[in-house]
């Protein structure tokens, strides 16, 4: 398979640039061979799996803005995910980044929400840093983006934390 690069590197362009959109079989672009689907899940497309680069983002541990490991070893390098994270896609990263944001919020508030059930100050506490919400940002006054950023995190992880809650028929009594 020829890439059309002087490097033969599947994830630069002709000219020795890191591609971005045209990595993605939905953003094809044909002088180049996509590597991957931004859709949820892996895709056949004219008999060609194309893997889904959010399954992988999500495969590593890692917090939203911090992701070295998976930039290294899906692209090789951090230039080039800090590059595709200031393209044109920079919507759907960033939505990702709030995504997992909502899933690591959530597994921390479940983990505090199994400690009530132990008993003992740390079930104390945890009860009360439920009761509290203590998992809400309070500090001073955010920008726009930010606060629509952080209603959509907090629905998110309110709604896991509900969920959870109704499942061990646990009831949070707040003031």
């Amino acid at each position: 398979m020829a890439f059309g690069n002087p490097t033969n590197n599947p994830l630069k362009d002709k000219d020795g640039r890191w591609r971005t959109a045209s990595l993605f079989i939905e953003r094809r672009v044909d002088a180049y061979d996509p590597l991957w689907t931004l859709k949820d899940d892996d895709v056949e497309v004219d008999g060609v799996k194309y893997p889904s680069l959010k399954k992988v983002y999500f495969s590593f541990d890692h917090t939203p803005g911090l992701e070295y490991e998976f930039a290294m070893e899906t692209f090789k390098s951090w230039d080039h995910w800090t590059k595709l994270c200031g393209s044109q896609l920079r919507d759907v990263f960033s939505e990702w980044r709030d995504e997992l944001d909502i899933k690591l919020k959530a597994e921390a508030i479940r983990t505090i929400i199994r400690t009530t059930n132990e008993g003992g100050a740390a079930a104390a506490n945890a009860a009360k840093y439920l009761a509290e919400k203590g998992y809400a940002n309070k500090r001073g006054r955010p920008a726009k983006e930010e606060v629509t950023r952080e209603r959509k995190i907090a629905a998110g992880v309110e709604k896991e934390l509900e969920d959870d809650l109704e499942r061990i028929q646990l009831k949070v009594v707040s003031k």
